[in-house]
């Protein structure tokens, strides 16, 4: 039973926080929840002027009844309210530093050509493209078995002698691959969704994702099953047993493809996107997804999985796909947002929900700003 090395695994972590306020948590009038809105949007008023801070000082509360507890009120300014700000104990004006958008943070905006018809029917394509090959060619004869010096002595230096420990190697390459894939998925969706709402650019960043991880998969399963190069552990199977499967798609290593398709997409994310929102922060990120991908490639030589070309062949396809194809398709053609994207995207800016608990039930609570 031949193990296709398609492990494209996705994983959404959402981790909610909650701060609480001293004291007990009481319950809050709701002229005293609207009352402490107005001071927030005249501190934000405050601020230089900018598309994205200047806002009016006006609510609309949809929801009436009892009012909130002063913990949830907490949460609710530092998780839910758009504009980022704290909310402030009573009495207490909110500090300047605590909004998360502000004059120095605007609102991501998506400002480049957006994904549009063509993309779609692209990743459809690849997709499809990716199955048929995997279905009907996925068992390939071999084709290429022989040997260079190149890759034997790197081979040599790096392979472990203990079949544990290929074995705990194999493993972490997975788990490297794995953490590569789900990092630009994770990290965007963290930073643009639950941080910012800014859900437009973030369905942007999801569709620059998908392009460059189906290019990956279609190319690299493509050239395997077209290449067929035997892999190394193979001239040690006893009795048709081998410590692996696939064992003609050794050439390009699609761990080690998927592995550096993730690391230049959280390059380019952070570049673009400023995701961490500080330099240094954004550049460690990027650096930090690298090196993991090359430490990818090592396990797999360690693990006798793949040669060290068919390692660098796999970090080729990766950088390309991950690194270079955002660009060309998308973040090197720098365009303004419609008025229509710009009208969309303000209304989900100034839209907020908050969580609302009286005596005898729970609701929510839904705020427009205008």
């Amino acid at each position: 039973m031949v193990k296709s090395p398609r492990h494209i695994a996705t994983a959404l972590l959402l981790t909610l926080a909650t701060a609480t306020l001293p004291g007990p948590a009481s319950a809050l009038s709701d002229a005293a929840v609207a009352a402490s809105y107005p001071s927030r949007f005249t501190q934000l008023a405050e601020l230089p002027s900018s598309p994205a801070t200047a806002s009016s000082a006006g609510s609309v509360s949809l929801l009436k009844g009892a009012g909130l507890p002063s913990f949830l009120a907490a949460a609710e300014g530092a998780l839910l309210r758009p504009d980022g700000a704290a909310a402030a104990a009573p009495g207490r004006a909110p500090e300047t530093g605590s909004q998360v958008i502000s004059a120095n943070f605007p609102a991501p905006v998506w400002r480049w050509r957006r994904a549009g018809v063509v993309d779609y029917l692209g990743v459809a394509l690849l997709a499809g493209g990716t199955i048929y090959v995997e279905t009907a060619h996925g068992d390939p004869e071999p084709r290429w078995r022989g040997r260079n010096g190149f890759d034997e002595t790197v081979r040599d230096a790096l392979r472990l002698d203990a079949k544990g420990a290929r074995e705990a190697a194999h493993d972490v390459g997975d788990a490297l691959m794995g953490f590569l894939i789900a990092a630009p998925v994770v990290d965007t969706f963290a930073t643009l969704g639950i941080r910012d709402r800014a859900w437009d650019t973030l369905w942007q960043t999801k569709m620059v994702n998908l392009e460059s991880f189906v290019f990956t998969s279609f190319v690299s399963s493509l050239l395997q099953n077209l290449v067929a190069r035997e892999k190394p552990f193979v001239r040690n199977c006893g009795d048709g047993a081998c410590e692996g499967g696939a064992p003609y798609r050794s050439m390009p290593s699609g761990h080690v493809a998927f592995a550096f398709t993730g690391a230049g997409l959280v390059c380019n994310h952070h570049a673009y996107h400023s995701l961490y929102r500080d330099p240094d922060l954004d550049r460690d990120a990027c650096y930090t997804g690298m090196g993991l991908a090359v430490a990818d490639g090592v396990a797999r030589i360690m693990a006798d999985h793949h040669y060290a070309t068919d390692v660098l062949a796999g970090a080729a396809i990766g950088l390309f796909s991950g690194y270079l194809l955002p660009r060309l398709l998308h973040y090197d053609q720098l365009r303004p947002p419609t008025a229509k994207t710009a009208g969309v995207t303000a209304l989900l800016k100034n839209l907020s929900l908050r969580p609302q608990v009286t005596g005898s039930g729970a609701g929510l609570s839904c705020e427009l700003r205008f």
